[in-house]
């Protein structure tokens, strides 16, 4: 049986090779209990590739200490967690089918194989205050062999973990606090380490790392100094210098996939003069003691060749002969293949790493998972020309069926999310708890039947090869020859201006004349049989309905274009950008009209249902009738709201090259 644990610990290094002194009795508010010992050996397992640790997951069978069995640890989202397996009976060191299905859409059903063992040696010291406890402290000294490199890699380090999950923000900080100024006394800093694994294949390094084998490895110096196994020994620069980018990480949007709620706008304005937003930064912790830093840029080039660069750009190079040593070539320009390729596996990591989610519970995943499917269509769209024309056609509607699936256990968690503000915003005794109960259990069991439908997707045998082939396309394959020879700036000038364009074309199109037969969407003809418009007929009401969903769509797909270029450091221009984040701000305007659509077609429906099973229908019908207001006035809108975004994309689009 899986078992999920949520975990909330900080980690922190100890520096040299003896065992800190920490002074445990002057622990603030908290007392430490009889400390045990434990002796702990884990095997983790990865692909050929790595690609669990490029998703920052870890898997391992751990022997000793008191969980014994098979772990998952993993980042999903905001989340940190863990996974727990009982070794199977017959075959302990067999992975669990449970397991196996859970990281399916990471490792596309490669063999796992050993790749480190770590062998810890753990003081455990139980946190207590008023007879009960709230975390442990653990002191590890771990000695971690890559399998595959024949590194042998040591270091001691501590870790804080709550045992109590019904403690407060400012409870769980105050466990923190007080053990952190135990433990920087002794010398102890924020952990550097993603995780154990990590360090044993040299990925995550820094100072407290030593190579203790073997003797010629890089980085061991013990043979030349001596002073390997004294306390003085405190550099460990063999895991730094081993250290790169092995884990792989793509770089993620906001992991709540936020779109920020604008507000509305005054109609007939010019307005979207909006700024670009600042990246997240890392906490930091204020008690922390602080290390002295070299400035470095993205590329690690020091402040001093910066500055010796900028000397050259202004005139002032130095005269040939001074100490300039070999010159350096210059780097080749990037193409616009490199960028393609770039943005195509950014997103298909993400959506790995979402599906990952979605087979845990993950707040929010579905939802993510979704964004990062339509994101990779968005690309795909804009880049025809440059990749096979039946590529994009396959890929296109391979991606449109997974986002079907999952938009229909979206639309599902969208409703139940407006269901709450519903009938929070009703007044006190319009509807009773019964029928407000029973709105809710609809919901959630509609939300269980699309969440059965997402999981059987995610288990089938197309997807697992779409992933795949998606993997194969950031490789190349399926690319003309076009982008190879354009510049990574023409190119990406090239796929957002077709993203715009596409925009454009869209909120502009053109309504069918009264009793014109046009293609419609099934949500869109729901519409205009439940509302009508001064001067429309039903078709017309749908077909303005899928004008103003099409747009927001193109809209969010040059947004999703826009992010990815940026995330491959490609420039497509200020105006472009510039028009892109108008775009962006109109797509929730849309949203709202869009949304109250989604909103309306879950209560006709829950009304359906509750007059099957002879239910109270007169809170379904009060909730029905706000939604169908909400739904008709912003269509009513949403002609105006079309024209000011149109007039506002031309004055921000460059009028020429």
């Amino acid at each position: 049986m899986v078992t999920h644990q949520v975990e909330i610990e900080r980690k922190y290094d100890v520096s040299g090779t003896k065992k800190p002194k920490l002074k445990l009795h002057k622990l603030e508010h908290f007392t430490v209990g009889d400390p045990v010992e434990h002796e702990m050996s884990a095997t983790y397992y990865d692909t050929a590739d790595l690609l669990l640790s490029r998703a920052k997951v870890a898997v391992r069978r751990r022997t000793g200490g008191g969980d014994d069995g098979w772990h998952v640890k993993y980042e999903a989202g905001r989340a940190r967690g863990e996974l727990h397996h009982e070794p199977l009976k017959t075959a302990p060191t067999r992975l669990p089918a449970a397991l196996r299905k859970v990281l399916l859409g990471l490792t596309l059903g490669e063999e796992l194989s050993p790749v480190a063992t770590v062998d810890t040696h753990r003081t455990l010291h139980p946190v207590l205050s008023e007879g009960q406890q709230y975390a442990e402290l653990c002191l590890d000294a771990v000695t971690a062999r890559d399998e595959r490199a024949g590194v042998t890699r040591a270091w001691t380090e501590c870790e804080v973990e709550l045992t109590r999950d019904d403690l407060t923000e400012k409870q769980s900080r105050a466990v923190f606090e007080a053990v952190e100024k135990v433990l920087f006394a002794a010398g102890a800093a924020p952990s550097s380490s993603v995780a154990k694994i990590a360090r044993a294949l040299g990925q995550d390094g820094g100072d407290t790392v030593r190579v203790v084998s073997p003797a010629d490895a890089p980085g061991n110096d013990a043979a030349g100094s001596g002073a390997a196994d004294t306390a003085s020994d405190t550099s460990g620069t063999g895991a730094a210098a081993d250290a790169g980018d092995g884990r792989g990480t793509p770089e993620g949007a906001d992991p709540k996939g936020s779109t920020s709620k604008g507000t509305k706008k005054d109609k007939g304005k010019k307005k979207h003069k909006g700024a670009a937003a600042a990246g997240p930064g890392q906490d930091r912790n204020p008690s922390a003691p602080k290390t002295p830093k070299k400035s470095t840029d993205h590329a690690g080039r020091s402040a001093a060749q910066d500055r010796e660069s900028e000397g050259e750009r202004d005139g002032n190079a130095p005269v040939a002969g001074k100490d300039r040593g070999p010159a350096r070539e210059k780097p080749a320009e990037r193409t616009g293949a490199d960028v393609l390729s770039l943005m195509i596996t950014r997103f298909t990591d993400q959506l790995q790493r979402w599906d990952f989610a979605v087979r845990i519970g993950a707040e929010d995943s579905v939802h993510q998972m979704r964004v990062r499917s339509r994101a990779l269509r968005s690309v795909l769209q804009a880049s025809r020309g440059f990749l096979a024309d039946e590529t994009v056609v396959d890929m296109e509607q391979r991606l449109k069926d997974l986002a079907r699936v999952l938009g229909d256990a979206r639309d599902q968690e969208v409703a139940l999310e407006r269901l709450d503000v519903l009938l929070e915003g009703q007044p006190s005794g319009v509807l009773s708890a019964a029928a407000k109960a029973d709105l809710k259990e609809a919901a959630r069991h509609l939300g269980t039947d699309t969440g059965r439908a997402v999981r059987r997707e995610l288990d089938s045998a197309p997807y697992l090869q779409l992933l795949r082939d998606l993997r194969a396309l950031g490789r190349g394959e399926g690319f003309t020859e076009e982008p190879a020879r354009v510049s990574a700036k023409k190119f990406s000038k090239a796929v957002l201006g077709a993203a715009l364009n596409r925009v454009l074309v869209t909120a502009t199109t053109t309504l069918p004349a009264a009793g014109e037969d046009v293609e419609l969407s099934q949500m869109a003809v729901d519409v205009g049989e439940r509302i009508s418009l001064p001067g429309k007929d039903p078709r017309q009401t749908a077909a303005a309905f899928d004008v103003l969903h099409e747009t927001r769509k193109a809209a969010k797909s040059a947004r999703y274009v826009c992010e990815a270029l940026t995330a491959a450091h490609a420039r497509p221009g200020k105006k472009r950008t510039r028009a892109a984040v108008v775009a962006k701000d109109y797509q929730d305007d849309l949203g709202v009209i869009t949304d109250a659509a989604v909103m309306e077609e879950w209560l006709a429906r829950a009304a359906r249902s509750f007059q099957r099973t002879g239910k109270d229908r007169y809170a379904v019908g009060v909730l029905h009738g706000m939604e169908l207001t909400e739904l008709r006035n912003g269509m009513l809108e949403s002609a105006e709201i079309l024209e000011d975004l149109v007039e506002d994309l031309k004055d921000a689009l460059p009028s020429r090259d």
